[in-house]
């Protein structure tokens, strides 16, 4: 009996070796055509995908008022391994050298993407228009 199994076992591990080396060629083959043949073809200029780093700060201006902008910080939380989004409140003028200003549709897509803690939806400036003041 012993040497019968042996046997069965020497000829299933020659099988399965040879199987799965053929299926990884087949997959790698297909993998290949599929992509492409590796090679770069630029068209231009392409629009990269923009990503936020975590822990540095950036602009985001108002949408009710260009005068004003926002500063953006996505921070990591090492209790959870999360993220957080802290935004500042509004601030009049000109972004200061140094920080980089996104667009708030970046910034919503950055914050669902890397399932971020976010309790507004909203960057406006004055985002309680109850009370209408027209010298503003």
């Amino acid at each position: 009996m012993k040497g019968a199994l042996r046997r069965f076992q020497q000829r299933q591990a020659v099988r399965s070796y040879h199987q799965s080396i053929s299926l990884y060629e087949q997959t790698l083959k297909r993998l290949v055509d599929a992509t492409g043949d590796g090679r770069s073809y630029l068209q231009g200029e392409q629009d990269l995908v923009f990503r936020l780093n975590p822990n540095q700060v950036y602009a985001v201006r108002c949408p009710d008022r260009d005068d004003y902008y926002r500063t953006v910080m996505i921070k990591t939380n090492p209790l959870s391994g999360g993220f957080q989004t802290l935004i500042s409140n509004p601030v009049y003028g000109l972004t200061p050298p140094g920080i980089q200003e996104i667009n708030q549709i970046q910034l919503f897509k950055q914050i669902r993407d890397m399932n971020a803690t976010f309790t507004t939806t909203d960057l406006k400036a004055f985002p309680y228009s109850g009370v209408q003041d027209e010298n503003l």
